[in-house]
């Protein structure tokens, strides 16, 4: 059975720019000038009933190209509601297949934020621990930066 996969956002935008009900952070250290100064936010979430398709691409003995689509919705840890993760996955190593280049879109209750990164998949311990680099965000989350943790278990 696939164990949830958990994603901690470590987000950072401009002052006010978060949804109302998320709390932003102290300033950075390398926060912006004070016109435009950059809090830390950090959204914990679980990934839960997980759907995932696989696509076998040819020839049918590599695992380069094969594709992996998801979707699964996102909650607190404590079980709120928090949105919805969509994912798609390219392999990209022939056999085994262990290394993943990976695509995740948030979408939260005011907003989207859009990650990218490859990950190392384990045949022990967790699948990976991987960090993803934050691509983009829409509504609250327009000028955000920073990294998104995901713990595939």
């Amino acid at each position: 059975m696939r164990k949830p996969i958990l994603s901690a956002f470590a987000v950072a935008a401009t002052a006010g720019a978060f949804a109302a009900g998320l709390a932003p952070g102290p300033a950075t250290a390398d926060a912006a000038p004070a016109s435009h100064p950059h809090r830390t936010l950090t959204i914990k979430a679980i990934e839960r009933g997980t759907e995932i398709n696989m696509v076998d691409v040819a020839p049918t003995d590599s695992a380069l190209g094969d594709q992996l689509i998801g979707t699964g919705d996102l909650t607190t840890p404590a079980g709120r509601t928090l949105g919805t993760s969509s994912f798609v996955g390219v392999s990209t190593d022939a056999e085994p297949r262990t290394a993943e280049l990976l695509t995740f879109v948030y979408e939260l209750p005011d907003g989207k934020i859009t990650t990218s990164g490859t990950a190392r998949l384990s045949p022990a311990g967790p699948v990976f621990d991987e960090r993803f680099a934050i691509t983009g965000g829409t509504g609250a989350y327009k000028d955000v930066t920073g990294q998104v943790r995901v713990l595939q278990e």
